[in-house]
């Protein structure tokens, strides 16, 4: 009896200690270089691109999807949702795309987001590391607070009501 209470003991020590691994970074680093990036815009052919400058200033939701992720694409939906409610509020949106963009031209011929899109291509994985992913895996959602630092993050799916909340001290 003792040694199967040590043994679950032991067992959820190394569960905890391998999700703790997996969590995103502590959210101490500032973000404020996210401003200065210019990204493709998603569904572009020739390449526009889009600056970054322009949310400087704002609470901004940053999510990292790829077209060939199901909990991504299944979170899209909600995330233009929460933008055309939190937009008009100053809240910014904007989802980057860590695949090819030929991948997500041909993604976007049959869908329609309101939210901006950019493709950051495999670079995609480096941004969500330095924005405090401990790993490659998508979705990744984070908010960068006006000032740059990143106050809140989740890996995994996302949903309405936490990106409400996540907010909620902004509007």
């Amino acid at each position: 009896m003792l040694a199967g209470a040590v043994a679950l003991t032991g067992l959820g020590v190394g569960m905890g200690l391998g999700l703790w691994r997996q969590s995103p970074k502590t959210l101490a680093e500032p973000a404020g270089w996210v401003f200065d990036l210019q990204l493709q815009k998603a569904g572009q052919a020739r390449g526009e691109l889009l600056s970054l400058a322009e949310f400087r200033g704002k609470p901004l939701v940053v999510n990292f999807w790829a077209t060939w992720c199901p909990p991504c694409i299944e979170e899209m939906p909600e995330l233009s949702s929460f933008y055309d409610k939190y937009h008009p509020k100053g809240v910014q949106l904007l989802g980057i795309a860590v695949d090819s963009p030929s991948n997500v031209r041909e993604f976007l011929e049959e869908r329609r987001f309101s939210y901006p899109l950019v493709v950051a291509g495999a670079n995609g994985s480096e941004l969500a590391s330095r924005l405090g992913s401990r790993i490659d895996a998508f979705p990744y959602t984070v908010l960068v607070a006006p000032n740059g630092q990143v106050t809140q993050q989740k890996m995994g799916r996302i949903y309405e009501e936490e990106l409400t909340k996540w907010v909620e001290d902004y509007i």
